[in-house]
């Protein structure tokens, strides 16, 4: 029985010294966790040159591109910047011209999916279908010239009319 004792003794000895026994936190006192970066911190075209420049295929850049959509949050600021830029883009008639140039494509889209999602009206049309064609025309679902780009370049063009 003595053994038993002295054994049971030392064992609890031995894990006692092995590592230090958490403490209780007193009532009164929180816990500091680190604060997270907030979304608003990510630099948006710092996150588009990383995507652009890796060796994945379109789609991959695309599908990673919709993370960074989920996870931002655009200013009022921005998404007024962001209108102006895809009607002034869309009007060039140069939208599509550059499919093949990620950094451009994947920041056309990024800029349409905001100025469709905070926007109202014939704005909010227009983005849809200017980011439609850009999102599909850059995953080659669809080619430039083909019916649905097409068709959505008329209600485009039928959306400026009514923006102010």
């Amino acid at each position: 029985m003595k053994k038993l004792l002295f054994i049971s003794t030392m064992s609890a000895l031995l894990l006692a010294s092995c590592g230090e026994a958490e403490k209780p936190i007193p009532k009164n006192e929180t816990i500091e966790y680190p604060t997270p970066k907030v979304s608003e911190e990510v630099q948006w075209q710092d996150e588009i040159t990383k995507l652009a420049s890796n060796s994945e295929s379109s789609v991959d850049k695309f599908y990673a591109l919709e993370k960074l959509l989920m996870e931002y949050k655009a200013t009022n600021a921005e998404v007024k910047e962001f209108s102006t830029y895809i009607v002034d883009d869309y009007k060039s008639g140069s939208y599509l011209s550059e499919i093949d140039n990620h950094e451009r494509m994947l920041s056309n889209i990024f800029k349409s999916y905001y100025v469709e999602k905070n926007s109202e009206g014939a704005l909010k049309d227009f983005a849809s279908d200017y980011f439609q064609n850009m999102k599909y025309t850059y995953r080659d679902v669809d080619t430039v010239d083909s019916e649905a780009v097409k068709s959505n370049e008329e209600q485009m063009n039928e959306a400026i009319k009514q923006i102010k």
